[in-house]
This record gives structure tokens, sequence and C-alpha cells, in this order.
């Protein structure tokens, strides 16, 4: 008979741990909770138009995809407003506290943008937007925010 050691218990051990490392077993995962997206557009107003656009791809994009992005549901938050600078701040502050939004996408206006720059960076709330505001992304960039279009000073150059 064959005389079992701490030694050989020790490597045995190491062995299924090197073993479940490198072979990647995965653990047991619960599921996610969903993801809670807010989307800032503009539904009153004199751009309102260009918002409704906004607010109707934003739904057919997730429609088109079982209100789901990579496997996990997705709850989206709506929030007008309206256009105005001070609204947008408002709405941008209840969509993050009150509802607990993960990502905003919005707003259309660069004018709103800029009201609600200092807002993201405190909150660290990853935002994407359409907005225009270059002081956001070249003179003062925001680390949480991606603009997915033009600079509105691009068609003057």
């Amino acid at each position: 008979m064959s005389k079992i050691t701490r030694r050989t218990v020790v490597k045995g051990a190491l062995a299924v741990g090197a073993a479940a490392h490198t072979f990647k077993i995965p653990a047991p995962v619960a599921q996610a909770a969903p993801l809670k997206v807010g989307f800032l557009t503009i539904k009153t107003g004199p751009l309102a138009s260009g918002g409704l656009q906004m607010e109707q791809g934003v739904t057919l994009f997730f429609k088109e995809r079982g209100m789901k992005l990579a496997g996990r549901a997705v709850e989206v938050h709506t929030a007008d407003t309206g256009g105005n600078p001070a609204q947008a701040r408002t709405k941008t502050q209840e969509l993050v506290e009150r509802f607990g939004v993960h990502v905003l996408i919005g707003p259309l206006a660069a004018f709103e943008a800029l009201a609600i720059d200092d807002y993201i960076r405190s909150s660290k709330t990853p935002i994407l937007t359409v907005a225009g505001a270059e002081d956001m992304t070249q003179r003062k960039p925001n680390p949480w925010l991606v603009r997915a279009s033009a600079t509105s000073s691009q068609p003057s150059h």
C-alpha cells in the first residue's frame, strides 16, 4: 500500500486549482437585473419633431432586439427636457437618482448637454449623446460622454 503524505495532497490541490484556472470553469451566476437606460429627449417645443424621431429610433432599436442587450433585459425611462437647459438638468437628476438608470442617451441639443455636463461628471453616469457640444469632447473632455455625431462647429469649417 502506498502512503499519502501531506506533500501529495498539496500537490493535488495545486493541480486541481491550476486546471480550474486553465479551463476557466465558470461559477454559477445569478440572473442579472435589468439594464436601466435613461433617455433624454425633446417632446415639446420647437425641437419636438427631432426629439420624437429620436424616441422612435431608440424604441425601434430595443424592440428589434426583444428589449435586451447582450442577453440582459433593458428598461427604458424617457424624460422630456422641453428644449430647456434647466429642465434637462432636473430630468437628468431624476433619471439617475430616482429611477437609478445605469446609462443615459441624449439630449438632442448642445445647450442641454452643456447644462448637464457637470452633473454627469460628478455622478459618473455614462452618456451617449448626439448633441454637438464640442467643449465636452475637445476643450474640456468629459470622460463619461461619447458623442456619436458631428460637432456644432463642423459645418462652419
